[in-house]
Order: structure tokens, then C-alpha cells, then sequence
């Protein structure tokens, strides 16, 4: 009687499991640059719209007509 090929001790190559590969790492610093100016820019372009708001309200809701409005 033969033993049956799957349990033979010297197993093929083929079945054997290939190396561990280590993890690959991603690179996100390009994103949190490209994020954090994005946040930037818009928080100073705020902050310009509404010092401009705050000085010359007045004078911009006056020269559409709307200061009436408001009275």
C-alpha cells in the first residue's frame, strides 16, 4: 500500500507560502500641506472679507440703495 501524496514530508515549492511582505506605508504629507494652506488661505481670505465688511459696510450698503431699507 503507498502513502498518499499529501502527506509526504517533503513538500513542493509550489505549495510552499511565499515570504511576508512588510506593509507599504503610504505618504500623506503632500495631502496635509495641500490641506492645511487650503485652510489657511480661506481662513485669511475671511478674515479680509470681513474687515472690508466691518470698515466700509456702510458706505457699500449706501451706494446699492439699501441704507433706506434699513431705516
Amino acid at each position: 500500500m503507498t502513502q498518499d501524496p499529501f502527506y509526504e514530508s517533503d513538500a513542493s515549492p509550489y505549495y510552499a507560502n511565499p515570504p511576508a511582505q512588510p506593509p507599504v506605508k503610504k505618504n500623506n504629507t503632500t495631502i496635509i500641506i495641500i490641506v492645511v494652506v487650503a485652510l489657511l488661505l480661506l481662513c485669511c481670505c475671511a478674515g479680509v472679507a470681513i474687515w472690508a465688511l466691518w470698515t466700509y459696510g456702510d458706505l457699500i450698503m449706501e451706494q446699492l440703495g439699501l441704507l433706506s431699507l434699513m431705516l
